[in-house]
């Protein structure tokens, strides 16, 4: 199901990050009061309609999937106003651990579990005080429309971890820079370490947000 508006972390996970932060700096990003009502408006949107009615969702050519479009006919999002949430599920996985999922973010890395943790999280290894955890937020099964914006090497999209009353840690798609009626909207997936993409063997289809856009009839056209 694809219409998770956001994503609440669960208490005992939570518990986990606080102490964590204390030791280190988790990029946590503040908002203004504006992004907390474009979060609520857009929030509303997904619980009414899947897909917020300024983005439209489209099948791209060949086996790239599918993308997100701002509508034709909707205004042009601005630098730093709110896109929508990323959400899906919560869990903390070994780090570097290769693994399979398509969509999912690692929003916290770095951490080190007590042993009564790792016996909860990772059961099947006999303890290791030095091991490191990540927290991974998967859409692969569960979350919105963002999980169908597609990777870009010059994005239009960022995503921060932010920090509020209602969610104390998650993740919020953001523009970054102008983007205009019918560009598909892109962000990057690699971290500062470029270990996205590595691991899954995939080398992705190279886009810019205007490979691909869509006219007044929401039909597809390219420049290539």
């Amino acid at each position: 199901m694809y219409n998770l508006p956001r994503q609440s972390v669960p208490a005992e996970i939570i518990k986990i990050i606080s102490r964590e932060w204390k030791n280190k700096d988790l990029g946590i990003q503040s908002i203004t009061k504006e992004n907390l009502r474009e979060i609520e408006t857009v929030c509303r949107q997904i619980e009414e309609s899947v897909i917020p009615k300024q983005f439209v969702k489209k099948k791209l050519p060949g086996k790239i999937g599918h993308g997100i479009f701002l509508h034709p006919k909707a205004e042009p999002i601005l630098r730093d106003q709110v896109i929508a949430p990323y959400s899906g599920t919560f869990t903390i996985v070994p780090q570097n651990e290769q693994d399979h999922a398509d969509y999912a973010f690692d929003p916290v890395t770095d951490l080190h579990l007590t042993k009564e943790e790792q016996k909860k999280y990772d059961p099947k290894r006999r303890f290791h005080p030095k091991r490191l955890y990540s927290i991974k937020l998967d859409a692969s099964k569960v979350g919105n429309f963002t999980r169908f914006i597609n990777h870009s090497e010059k994005p239009n999209v960022i995503a921060y971890l932010v920090s509020s009353k209602k969610n104390p840690y998650e993740i919020i798609y953001f523009a970054k820079k102008k983007i205009n009626p019918g560009e598909q909207l892109l962000v990057s997936y690699e971290n500062e370490e470029n270990s996205y993409w590595g691991p899954l063997g995939i080398k992705p289809f190279a886009m810019t947000p205007k490979t691909f856009r869509i006219d007044s009839s929401l039909k597809i056209y390219t420049d290539l």
